[in-house]
Order: C-alpha cells, then structure tokens, then sequence
C-alpha cells in the first residue's frame, strides 16, 4: 500500500485544504491523474497520482485543513481492500467498528416499533420518521423534521409477486404529495425547494467554491458579491478574477439579503462577525503566509541595498522597434533577460545560503512578483539566460494571466533562484524589496522618467531609471552587488546583447 500526503505545493506551504475528491474509494487511478484538488497559501492545485492502484482509503474529507505530510489517502491493489470498505465512502478505521443492530426477541417491538416478524407496513400507519435536513442558507444549523408515516413507500407489494392495483399507486401518489407539503413546511428556506441527497446547496444557488480559487473567493467576500450569480470564463466554468471584477462594476447590487436584514451594497466593506470598534479582522490565507514568509526573511536574512541609474532611451527604442515587427515586450521582459545575463557573470547572486556553504544554481530561474487583491506572488520563468526575449514575454504573460485569475500550479511557484519587483507602473521611483527565502537576491525596478544630465557641458534630456539591489550579506559583499549592478546597466544601456 501507498500513502498519499498532504504535499508541500509552495516554498512557503505549512497546511493545506482539501478542497475535493476527483476519485473515490474502490476506483481505479493510473499514475499522473488527478486525485484531488488542494488548496494552499497562495492557489488552488491539482494533486496528481505517483502510483497506480486503487483507492482503499481516503482519511481527510473536503473542507478539512491538515498539515504538509499528513496522510490524506491510501492507494493499493484491489486485494488489499476491505471487503466491507464501500465504494464512494470513506473507509472506517481500524478498530472503528459501527454498533451491532439490536435483535428484537418474539413477542418485542424492535426500535422504531416495529414488532419482530410483523409486517412494515402495518406499524408505518402509526409511526413518525425523524429526518435532518440541511438548511439552504449559510450559517443555519440543520433541523430536525417529524415526517408522517406517509413518507414511507406505501404501494410497495408485502410479499414477492404481489400484485399492485391502480388505487395503491393513486394512494401512494397522494401520500407522497402530502409529505412532500408537509416537509416544506417544516424545513426553512424557500417552499417548495429540492432538497438534495448531495448535501446543501451553496447559498443564493451559488456554484461550489471549488469552482472560483481562493483569491476570486476573498475578493468576492470584500465586494459583497454572490459568486452564484457570476458567469466564468474558466475552464469548466472556473470564475476567474476578471470575471468577478467585470460582474462587479456592471451588476451591483447582486448580493442576496441576509436573513431578517438589508442587502449589502457591492464594494461596501464586510466587517467580521461581532466585530466592534477597534476591532481588527482575520488575515486571509494569502495575506497570513506574506506576512509569515516577509517577517522570517528579514529576520534570518542581513539585508543591504545599493542603487544605480540606468538611461533607458536605447531600450525603449529597442521595444517600440520589436513591437512594430510583431513582438509584444515590456520593460520588464528587457530587465528580466538583462539580470539572467548578469547573473551568468556574477553567479554568486544565483546561489542559496545552506548555513555552512553556497548552493551555486546553474540556470536562473527568475521569480516576478505579481500583485494580487491579498497579497503577492512571485511565479517564476525558468532557464532565462538561455531562453529568447520573446520567449520569456510569453511565460511572463501566462503567468501574470494565470496569477491573477488564481490558476498558478505547483510548478509555476517552484524553483525561483532570484526576484525582480516592479512598481514603475504606479509611478515609484526605488523602493528596497524584501529578498525571497531560499535566495540571494531581489531587484527592485522603479519608473522610467524624464531626467535631466550633463553631457558635454550641455543638459540634455533621458529618459532614466532606478534599480535597487537587495542582497544577502552572508553571499556577497557591496564590492560584489554594485559590480552586479554596473553589469546590469551596461546590458540595459546597450540592449544589443539582449538579443544574441
């Protein structure tokens, strides 16, 4: 037998979520196909079979949050399973034995008064059933409900070969009507409203939140958003942050009234529960795990920074040319490409500190950072230094595609051997980023402005840029960073060689 565990998805991932099943007990898995789907810290992941065999038992149900390592399945030959293991339930553990049903001796009623050898349908004339029903609305607790005894299946023949006369299914039919009003008038929610075997429903007939990722989740929550009502463009119908945000600002108004309340405006702020003044709210998942990761790193690591301008007239020259020939960059694929070739040169900044030596990385493996509603990503291109410019703006693009609709996989968040940070678009001009664990070094990128130089006694006009190092004080030294920086702005002022 194999045992399944809860994986480490992310650098940073302590627990995780299960979310659903894809397969059930007794069914057949092949290696490679998907088990379940696990939530993490940062997105939504597939987790795929190592082995093949059969499920024989599955330990963590949908909705629980264990540790990484803790055992969520078992996969094994179909001998090894459990004759009374069914198939699609979860398997009883060792030494869980379900209660023996009472035996009714002659002469006894057996529970629910049923005397022993006497006919069910008799004693159903005069006994009540006792069902729980789940509610349809969000934080109601489930209610117990006395149905009649005409719930039970009347017209059923007593004996084998029975036959069944038209009145009896008229009179079953009648009865069935009957229970079916009463039930619905027993159980809240909405009259006349299906109650499904599968459990309850989402609230507001909202779709199963495995069907919009975690941040699409948190995002909908700050709206105020009923994600029932929001169309995906994912695939199977994932929604997608976008979708969400365009939903929004066109369709406001959407959330379903709380019961005995007023309907929330969309974009209104949702307080916590029982939250008063001064009171705070609880951290996201994502935002928990920033904060985790961010306080860590800049405990353990020695930070120091150092800073260079950077003329870029030739490279958005360079740009506006590529782009008129059908290629799509930004600035940011240039400096992405321009640090991997300076890496290349000054490899110490691609290495990880193990306490007591260097782990040199031969590629470079750049991570971006991409900013979320709760937090950021830093999803990475792999292999830069041997990768075209339009190669790494077309996994650039993906990536931020994909960060932002909250379908990042293992792979994508995997691997980074350094950082680069880019708030030029909102107009920063430096800012000092916090280093990745695992890393030697993050570049912060700020925006390209008009500036003003000397150059032959005369002022002349650039465009100019900051970047920022952040690196680690236990890899390399200042002499190292700024020879570094020197590589990187004498590729990035001369983008020629972002090309061979």
């Amino acid at each position: 037998m194999n045992e399944i565990v809860m994986p480490k998805l992310s650098d940073t991932m302590t627990e995780g979520r299960l979310v659903s099943w894809k397969k059930r007990v007794g069914d057949q898995v092949n290696r490679g196909e998907v088990l379940a789907e696990v939530e993490t810290d940062k997105a939504n992941m597939e987790l795929e079979a190592f082995t093949n065999g059969v499920i024989l038992e599955i330990r963590v149900q949908p909705g629980e949050t264990v540790a990484v390592g803790t055992v969520i399945a078992v996969i094994g030959n179909a001998a090894e399973r459990g004759a009374a293991t069914p198939t699609g339930a979860p398997a009883v553990s060792a030494g869980a034995q379900p209660p023996a049903e009472p035996q009714a001796t002659p002469g006894e009623k057996a529970p629910g008064g049923v005397g022993a050898g006497e006919p069910p349908g008799v004693a159903a004339q005069s006994q009540e059933v006792t069902a729980t029903v789940q509610p349809a609305t969000e934080g109601q607790a489930p209610t117990e409900v006395r149905l009649p005894a005409e719930a039970q299946l009347a017209a059923a023949p007593e004996s084998p070969g029975e036959a069944v006369s038209l009145s009896q299914v008229q009179a079953d039919a009648e009865a069935r009507a009957k229970a079916q009003a009463q039930v619905e008038a027993k159980v809240p929610g909405k009259k006349g409203e299906e109650i499904s075997p599968q459990g309850p429903a989402a609230p507001g007939g909202a779709l199963p939140v495995e069907r919009a990722a975690p941040v699409v989740r948190r995002r909908a929550r700050e709206l105020g958003v009923d994600l029932g009502q929001v169309p995906g463009s994912g695939p199977e119908g994932r929604i997608l942050l976008k979708d969400l945000e365009a939903f929004a600002a066109g369709a406001p108004g959407t959330r379903p009234e709380a019961a005995g309340g007023e309907p929330r405006p969309v974009g209104e702020p949702v307080a916590p529960a029982g939250a008063g003044p001064g009171q705070g709210e609880a951290l996201s998942r994502l935002r928990a795990a920033v904060a985790k990761t961010v306080a860590e790193s800049w405990r353990s690591i020695p930070h120091f920074s150092v800073t260079v301008d950077v003329l870029m007239d030739q490279a958005e020259a360079l740009r506006r040319q590529l782009k008129e020939s059908g290629v799509a960059l930004t600035l940011n694929d240039l400096i992405v490409k321009g640090v991997a070739l300076a890496l290349g040169k000054y490899p110490r900044l691609n290495a990880s500190f193990t306490g007591d030596a260097l782990e040199m990385h031969p590629q470079a493996n750049i991570g971006i950072a991409v900013g979320v509603p709760d937090g950021v990503l830093i999803p990475v291109v792999p292999d830069c230094q041997s990768r075209t410019l339009q190669q790494i703006a077309e996994i650039s693009r993906s990536l931020v595609e994909r960060a932002r609709s909250g379908s990042l996989s293992e792979h994508d968040l995997q691997g980074g051997t350094f950082s680069v940070s880019n708030l030029g678009m909102f107009g920063v001009s430096e800012f000092n980023a916090i280093i990745f664990p695992h890393q030697a070094g993050v570049l912060a990128v700020g925006a390209v402005a008009d500036a003003v130089v000397a150059r032959g006694g005369s002022p002349v006009c650039v465009r100019s840029m900051k970047l920022t190092l952040s690196a680690d004080h236990r890899v390399v030294d200042g002499a190292y960073a700024a020879e570094f920086l020197a590589e990187l702005k004498e590729i990035l002022e001369s983008p020629v060689r972002l090309l061979i």
